[in-house]
């Protein structure tokens, strides 16, 4: 939404969090273009169709497939579907923009061979991606890389978000802009003005050298691919990771053994209780704390579990030293525990 805005496109928009450059989530605009997120969770208690079956898009980006919400879907096979289902959606004179650096991804567009006459954009950092993203340098400021298409170099652009998954992203809506015809020099100028999404990766306040981050991740491959992200950039800096399993998926044994391996970039890590457990437990086996900080610990990490966002503090607080980076996820709002470690660095 924001290279179309800077590209001169006048955009309304839907997405699903508050973009910083418009402090706002949506905006509604006389202009052609609309930019949309959605996802395969049901669109409502009374309609449980995927958000994204709702739409007719000219162009669809598709990052990622994964395994999740598991109170909605059986396994990764009916995800898969309705993913196929999307990718069907987009006109023949459309683009389906793929990441293929997801196996899944691969998979989907495999089996539909034959069956998809839109044009597929595969991108990526795999060899074989038609746009693949090089030669990325994440030390400094900036994250810098060198766009390749179809094996040549097509231009260089750096962001200040951080992350391969980052790359990734900004991969994509680079090719979703240069379909729009937006120049390059305008894709960068709009890459150096964003100013991200919060609660993603958001720091929310720096007091006595601790740095409080907060992040939206609940999914273990997002979990990961935060902390890795953290660690790229505070790379001498000891990483806290703070966890509680708030999403129905979270709150479930489904991921229990994926997020034993999620925190591996972590330094220290504490998971709160499992909200509201009672109420998770009516949809299947609760996510066992105790056994996760166990497995965690057999990494060599010091791991630990607390009930609640006080507990967390209070255990927090004197643990604290200058450089620590401490980043605490959730997909709610965890007690207002950002504003808790802040005020207890500030006035103890």
């Amino acid at each position: 939404a924001w290279i179309c805005e800077v590209g001169g496109l006048d955009p309304s928009f839907l997405v699903g969090g508050i973009v910083q450059n418009f402090d706002a989530s949506f905006r509604v605009t006389k202009g052609r273009h609309f930019v949309i997120e959605g996802d395969e969770y049901d669109t409502a208690y009374f309609d449980k169709k995927p958000k994204f079956m709702h739409y007719l898009p000219e162009i669809a980006i598709v990052g990622n497939i994964e395994f999740d919400h598991a109170d909605i879907y059986r396994d990764l096979q009916e995800i898969k579907f309705q993913f196929s289902r999307l990718m069907n959606l987009v006109p023949g004179n459309g683009r389906l923009i793929a990441g293929i650096d997801s196996p899944v991804v691969r998979e989907v567009l495999d089996e539909m061979d034959g069956k998809l006459f839109t044009a597929v954009e595969a991108f990526g950092l795999s060899d074989d991606a038609k746009w693949q993203a090089r030669y990325i340098d994440f030390m400094g400021d900036v994250t810098r890389f060198t766009v390749f298409k179809d094996g040549n170099s097509w231009g260089e652009f750096e962001t200040h978000l951080i992350g391969e998954f980052n790359v990734r992203n900004c991969l994509s809506v680079i090719i979703a802009a240069d379909t729009w015809g937006i120049s390059k020099e305008k894709i960068q100028q709009a890459l150096d003005t964003f100013k991200s999404v919060k609660r993603r990766m958001e720091v929310r306040g720096i007091e006595r050298g601790v740095t409080v981050i907060d992040d939206f991740a609940h999914h273990p491959t997002a979990v990961e691919e935060t902390l890795k992200a953290l660690r790229m950039k505070y790379a001498g800096n000891r990483l806290i990771a703070v966890f509680e399993p708030r999403t129905w998926s979270s709150r479930l044994a489904v991921f229990q053994e994926p997020y034993a391996k999620a925190f591996a970039y972590a330094d220290y890590v504490i998971i709160a209780g499992v909200y509201n457990t009672a109420k998770a437990s009516e949809l299947g086996k609760v996510l066992d704390v105790d056994e996760l900080v166990a497995d965690i610990q057999l990494q060599g990490k010091t791991a630990m579990s607390f009930p609640d966002a006080d507990s967390i503090v209070e255990h927090l607080a004197p643990e604290f030293r200058e450089g620590d980076v401490v980043a605490i996820m959730s997909n709610g709002g965890f007690g207002g525990i950002h504003d808790k470690v802040l005020n207890v660095l500030k006035y103890r």
